[in-house]
C-alpha cells in the first residue's frame, strides 16, 4: 500500500481584497481561510512542522494518519493581523516564508483580528497592510504555532540583458503599469513601506526597463547609467508627464537610445552572481537568528525561481530542503523520496485545470484537494465535480471567480 502524502499548503496573503494592489490576486478571503482551518480540525487533520516534514522523508519517523503543512509565502503584515488569530482559534501550526529585505522596522505589533473578537477595536479600524515587523513575529514563534523560514533576502527581479522594453511613465499611460521591483531596487531601505507608499512618482519618468528575470536566477544586467540619464533629460525638458501625451513619445526616447548606444553596460560575471546568491542565502539564516534566536534550516524560493546552482548552493550553506516543485502529483511527500525536495499545492487551487485557475471558495474543494493529494484517488471526481459546479457558475452565471 501506497504511504499517505503530507499535502504542503501555499498561501500569501488573507484577509480583505485589495483592488489597488497588483497582485491581489493572491489574497485569500479572511472568511475562506477560516472555513478551511475549520475544516481541517473537524476532518482531523494535524498541522506539522517542516522539521517533522524533513524527518519523515529522510528516515521515515512517524507522523500523524492527516498530516499537513500550512506555509506563507513573503511576510506580509496579514499573516499577523488576520491569519495568526485564526490559526491559534483552531491550534494550527504554520510556517511563514520572510524575505528579510522586507521586514517592518517598527518596535510595536499591530491590532489583531483577536482586538476585533475581544470587541477593543472595529475591524474596518485593522491595517493589514505592508509586511511583518520582528516583535510581531518573535510573538508567533513563541506561541510555537509559527516557525519563520528563509524566502531569502531580496525577493526581486534585476535586468538580465540589453533589451529595452518599456520606460516608466505615468500610471495608465497605454495601461501602464508601475512594476514594483523598480522601487525596490532603487530604494532597498524603503521594500518594507512599499505596500502603503507610493514608489512610482519618485523614479525619473523616462527611466529603461530592460528585459528583466527573477533575481535568483540570472546574471544581472548593470545598464549604462549614462543612458538612463539622458533619457530621463529627454521627458523632463518635454514637460515631464505631458511629454507622454504627445504622439510619438515612444519614438523619441527610441531615437535617444539609438544615438547613444549603452556603451559601458555590462553583465554581471559568474564568480559575481555565484557569491550574490551565496551572500543573500547566508544573510537571510543570519538575520533571522539574530533576531528570533531560531535557525531558518528551509528555503522556499523567491517566485520559485531556482537552478542547478542555487540548489548546490543551498545545501552547502546547510539548508535541509528547499521548495522544488509545485503541484506535481508524482511528489507527495513521503518518505523514500528526496527529503531534500519539498512538494507544495496552492490554498485556492489545490488542482489546477489545465492551466486556469479559480479561487476555490468551497471548502469541500479544498478538502477534496488535500485528499487527493495524499493519495486519495476518489477525491478526483469529487474535483471534477466541483470543477464542473464552477465552470457551470463562471459562464452560466458569470460569476468569475480568478485565483
Amino acid at each position: 500500500m501506497a504511504l499517505r502524502g503530507i499535502p504542503v499548503v501555499m498561501y500569501h496573503s488573507v484577509g480583505r481584497d485589495r483592488p489597488d494592489w497588483i497582485w491581489n490576486y493572491l489574497i485569500t478571503p479572511a472568511d475562506v481561510f477560516e472555513a478551511q482551518m475549520r475544516i481541517l480540525r473537524d476532518k482531523g487533520y494535524e498541522t506539522i512542522s517542516l522539521e517533522q516534514l524533513h524527518a519523515h522523508m529522510a528516515g521515515g519517523d512517524p507522523v500523524p494518519e492527516k498530516a499537513v503543512v500550512l506555509t506563507f509565502d513573503d511576510g506580509y503584515a496579514d499573516n499577523w493581523v488576520y491569519a495568526f488569530p485564526i490559526l491559534r482559534k483552531y491550534g494550527h501550526h504554520a510556517v511563514i516564508w520572510m524575505t528579510t529585505d522586507f521586514v517592518d522596522p517598527r518596535t510595536d505589533s499591530r491590532p489583531t483580528l483577536e482586538d476585533v473578537w475581544t470587541g477593543k477595536i472595529s475591524e474596518k479600524t485593522l491595517d493589514p497592510r505592508g509586511y511583518l515587523s520582528w516583535p510581531e513575529m518573535r510573538e508567533m514563534v513563541e506561541t510555537g504555532l509559527v516557525e519563520i523560514q528563509s524566502h531569502a533576502k531580496t525577493h526581486t527581479w534585476y535586468f538580465s540583458g540589453p533589451e529595452i522594453l518599456d520606460f516608466h511613465r505615468p500610471a495608465g499611460v497605454d495601461r501602464y503599469e508601475f512594476p514594483p521591483w523598480l522601487g525596490w531596487n532603487r530604494f532597498p531601505e524603503r521594500k518594507y513601506e512599499s505596500l502603503s507608499q507610493r514608489m512610482d512618482d519618485q523614479i525619473p519618468y523616462g527611466t529603461p526597463i530592460y528585459r528583466h528575470e527573477k533575481s535568483m536566477i540570472v546574471r544581472r544586467y548593470f545598464e549604462d547609467e549614462e543612458l538612463a540619464v539622458r533619457l530621463t533629460k529627454e521627458v523632463s525638458d518635454g514637460g515631464g508627464p505631458a511629454f507622454f501625451a504627445r504622439q510619438g513619445w515612444r519614438e523619441s526616447l527610441l531615437g535617444v537610445v539609438r544615438a547613444h548606444p549603452p556603451a559601458k553596460a555590462r553583465f554581471e560575471t559568474e564568480n559575481e552572481y555565484e557569491h550574490r546568491v551565496r551572500g543573500e542565502l547566508v544573510e537571510s539564516c543570519k538575520t533571522i537568528k539574530a533576531n528570533l534566536g531560531r535557525d531558518a534550516r528551509f528555503l522556499c524560493w523567491p517566485g520559485g525561481a531556482f537552478n542547478a546552482m542555487t540548489l548546490e548552493i543551498a545545501k552547502e550553506v546547510g539548508y535541509l530542503a528547499t521548495t522544488t516543485h509545485y503541484e506535481d502529483p508524482h511528489r507527495r511527500n513521503t518518505f523514500g523520496q528526496n527529503p531534500e525536495e519539498i512538494n507544495r499545492i496552492g490554498s485556492g487551487s489545490p488542482c489546477l485545470w489545465h492551466g486556469r485557475m479559480f479561487r476555490r471558495t468551497d471548502p469541500e474543494f479544498f478538502m477534496a484537494g488535500l485528499e487527493y493529494f495524499a493519495g486519495d484517488a476518489k477525491s478526483l471526481w469529487k474535483l471534477r465535480w466541483l470543477k464542473l459546479k464552477y465552470l457551470a457558475r463562471y459562464y452560466l452565471a458569470g460569476e468569475r471567480e480568478d485565483g
